[in-house]
């Protein structure tokens, strides 16, 4: 139920993806119980009337809390009842305030939520787009597919804070009484004024900050790394990198134009798993990929290609790579040598 929960949160943040939504339908269809558990949640969630403020946050997760504690008392009380025909309804009940408290978590916990996106501009890119604006401050930001970010108009405040998920390349107008912050879920990075490309994908182990202009403060705000206080400073050939699963933070001298080179749409692939390697092709194209043996995941792939039609970077990797690949729709298979 862990999986549905997470479905419905997603549908009625509207944040779910056509797939998802698809699984969630084949679950209401499968029994008249399922919809009467939505339908409930749905009438439940349309009552919640949620402003901005922090408090009237901290309001809807103590009401989900007070509903989950009451649920255990009487579930506690009506043990004895459960052999007697009232186990349905006691069930229900329960289940729906553990989705109730999963949907307030979500809308809480995540960045992008409804909740969390009140009063901020919000702009999207979807997986096959790059998009470009400019903020109030004249700073530009260049979106890679499937990213998104969020700010206060005007930027307020004593910082200019920018919110990121996903892939950007920020050219930041110069304020040195005004800082600019972009967060990230798990760092952040704190220019003046600079070029730079962050990158801070949800499914990717680390973070990075590739330096082309200017000097910027990479800081780890979560777990371990946070309390060690381990910042990095980078400056023009630096890349740093942030993995909060390995509990590291490094910091590399690379060719940074190779860091914003899906700008122009060119690729470059060095050593790299083809699991990594389809992450990139769906960003950039906007199709998603599907492997019919585990074990190809981990096969490393080196190439590079220049604004290249997707077939034709497909074609080159299979005539170079240990893969076969079918193309069905908006998917494309891979599979063993020669399966296809």
């Amino acid at each position: 139920m862990d999986k549905i929960h997470q479905l419905i949160a997603k549908h009625f943040a509207e944040d779910i993806s056509s797939e998802e939504m698809s699984q969630l339908r084949g679950w209401l269809d499968a029994s008249a119980e399922n919809k009467m558990l939505f339908d409930d949640l749905k009438q439940k969630w349309d009552a919640l009337e949620l402003s901005s403020s922090s408090n009237d946050k901290t309001r809807v997760l103590n009401n989900v809390k007070e509903r989950i504690r009451a649920e255990k008392k009487k579930s506690e009380k009506s043990v004895r009842n459960l052999f007697y025909g009232n186990w349905y309804r006691l069930a229900a009940s329960v289940a729906l305030t553990i989705s109730l408290g999963s949907l307030a978590y979500y809308q809480l916990s995540e960045p992008f939520s409804i909740l969390n996106t009140i009063g901020y501009e919000v702009k999207e890119c979807e997986a096959g787009e790059n998009s470009v604006f400019l903020l109030a401050d004249g700073s530009q930001i260049v979106m890679n597919g499937d990213s998104r970010v969020k700010y206060k108009e005007n930027l307020p405040g004593i910082e200019r804070n920018i919110y990121l998920e996903g892939e950007a390349f920020f050219d930041v107008a110069r304020n040195e009484q005004k800082p600019f912050v972009i967060n990230m879920d798990g760092a952040n990075v704190k220019v003046l004024g600079t070029s730079f490309n962050v990158k801070a994908y949800p499914d990717d182990e680390t973070m990075e900050t590739s330096v082309l202009t200017g000097k910027v403060a990479f800081t780890p705000t979560k777990g371990i790394l946070n309390k060690e206080k381990e910042s990095i400073f980078l400056i023009p050939g630096d890349k740093g990198f942030i993995n909060e699963k390995r509990n590291q933070v490094d910091k590399l001298n690379v060719d940074n134009q190779l860091d914003i080179a899906w700008m122009k749409k060119n690729l470059n692939f060095s050593n790299t798993a083809l699991a990594d390697l389809t992450k990139s092709l769906y960003r950039m194209y906007g199709v998603k990929f599907k492997f019919t043996d585990n074990d190809l995941k981990d096969l490393k792939i080196t190439a590079s290609f220049e604004n290249e039609k997707l077939e034709e970077v497909m074609k080159i990797l299979e005539m170079t790579s240990e893969f076969s690949y079918q193309i069905k729709n908006d998917l494309i298979v891979i599979g063993g040598e020669n399966e296809f």
